[in-house]
């Protein structure tokens, strides 16, 4: 059988781009693989990687050149099976879907792009844009099977695309738990705040991720104003000096610190004590599960996928995407050290249930049996 897969990227940074890494490293020593990417960082010699040149910004023309450039390569007839990683190809005949682009406009419109009136015009014609290549997708005939990583986006695709319910298949997202895991010990964990420059005996609560207008980290950063002895550190891209703005005008930029996209998140998770993301829309969470391997109590908005893995007052709780919840629940978590102990237990517990390898393995079973039906 021979695999190709079309992904804008393939390396370990972010989310989608990591969750890629682990599972077609793995798939790849059983399969003969190729990675059609602008970048890949799986250095495997069982795998092939044939690099597409995109224009970087902005992403709406991102999208479209690699999409172009990729569509002269999977095409040429040499593949048993195309495999899009979301809408990256411009057809395929199977889908591993991380997110709904289509379901997330119609519900949150406008919700992108701060309260700069060019950005929200630029996001709302992007999102236009980018929606129809994945109805596209989504509604060609080639397409035999999607693989969904939760079944709340399972249900947004078979709601926005009318696909049938028998060709989604949910596969989670994993986590590698030799890499996310908590400190061995309090000492440790204070060594590691004294590396990352992080005070040693306050309440550190992390955030984690991008696209902060959707994650709700302006809610956090108010949030944390009302709570005088919280540390928030800001892991991830985004528009600093806006969300810095924030801060000062709290008076509180000596408490919120943005490190930027990192190579290591875990070191900064393991530092912590709470996982703090009241995201307005999810498709999993992969830094959810991550933060929950690191033994931090998850702070999190009930929506796709940690719908699947949080379980409410056991190692997390559910809040509303606003400033007075997050801070209610925040301050439950910090006035409580046997709860927030407890919920640490259990949310490496349920970490465990989420490994790669099996992931792989199901992944390449469903992929497996695809290319069979589609050789008969």
């Amino acid at each position: 059988m021979r695999l190709a897969v079309v992904a804008n990227r393939v390396c370990r940074l972010g989310g989608m781009e990591r969750a890629s890494a682990e599972v077609f490293s793995r798939i790849a020593r059983a399969i003969d693989t190729t990675i059609i990417a602008t970048e890949c960082e799986i250095a495997d010699s069982s795998l092939t990687w044939l690099p597409v040149h995109a224009i970087k910004r902005p992403a709406v023309l991102n999208h479209a050149s690699f999409a172009r450039s990729a569509g002269k390569i999977e095409h040429d007839g040499k593949y048993d099976l195309v495999v899009s990683v979301d809408s990256a190809a411009t057809s395929a005949d199977v889908v591993i879907a991380h997110f709904c682009l289509g379901a997330f406009s119609s519900r949150f419109a406008g919700l992108r792009g701060g309260a700069n009136p060019v950005r929200r015009l630029y996001q709302r014609v992007a999102e236009g844009s980018l929606s129809r290549h994945e109805r596209r997708l989504y509604e060609s005939k080639r397409l035999r099977g999607v693989i969904a990583v939760s079944e709340g986006l399972k249900r947004e695709l078979v709601e926005q695309y009318c696909i049938s319910p028998s060709k989604i298949r949910v596969i989670p997202n994993g986590v590698d738990r030799s890499v996310f895991h908590p400190a061995e010990s309090h000492e440790a964990k204070m060594a590691l705040r004294r590396e990352l420059e992080l005070p040693q005996e306050k309440f550190i609560a992390v955030f984690m991720g991008g696209d902060w207008d959707r994650k709700g980290l302006a809610d956090v950063i108010h949030a944390v104003a009302l709570l005088p002895d919280v540390q928030l550190v800001i892991v991830g891209r985004g528009n600093v000096a806006a969300f810095a703005q924030i801060a000062e005008e709290e008076k509180i930029s000596d408490r919120v610190r943005f490190v930027g996209l990192q190579a290591h998140p875990e070191r900064y998770l393991a530092a912590g004590d709470v996982f703090v993301c009241p995201s307005r829309y999810e498709t999993f969470s992969m830094s959810g599960l991550e933060a929950a391997a690191c033994g931090l109590p998850m702070l999190v908005v009930r929506t796709n996928g940690l719908e699947d893995f949080v379980e409410h007052g056991v190692n997390g709780f559910f809040v509303e995407p606003n400033v007075e919840s997050v801070r209610e629940h925040l301050a439950k978590v910090i006035a409580d050290p046997a709860l927030r102990c407890s919920m640490s237990r259990a949310a490496v517990k349920t970490a465990e249930r989420f490994d790669w390898n099996t992931i792989a393995r199901e992944t390449r079973e469903v992929l497996e049996s695809l290319a069979r039906e589609r050789a008969q």
